[in-house]
């Protein structure tokens, strides 16, 4: 079984690729840190991760364009319950986020 601190080390990967790569979504709260992102420059395929704490658990699937949107629909659907602001759209809530990484080694 993986650990903590490896899930935090391929999830912190995944969320610079995330940052990265345009369109992408983030987004950052208590209870998880969420990241959806095409796998490539045709943008067919998708990689949606989620680290939850403080259990460490990592969720990665590639998927394919369509059920990215709707996952994208469905994570905006919970934006009610933990606010806007866990959006990560700027560099100081990305580096906010990549030190909550930290917790779980």
């Amino acid at each position: 079984m993986t650990d903590k601190a490896e899930n935090a080390k391929t999830f912190g990967a995944l969320l610079a690729q995330a940052w990265e790569n345009t369109p992408s979504f983030i987004c950052s709260n208590d209870d998880y840190i969420y990241c959806l992102f095409p796998a490539d420059d045709t943008k067919q395929k998708w990689v949606e991760a989620s680290l939850t704490f403080p259990d460490g658990s990592l969720d990665k699937k590639e998927i394919d364009a369509p059920r990215a949107t709707a996952l994208l629909i469905e994570e905006l659907k919970v934006l009610p319950t933990y606010g806007a602001d866990t959006i990560v759209n700027t560099k100081g809530k990305l580096d906010t986020a990549a030190a909550r990484l930290g917790s779980l080694t």
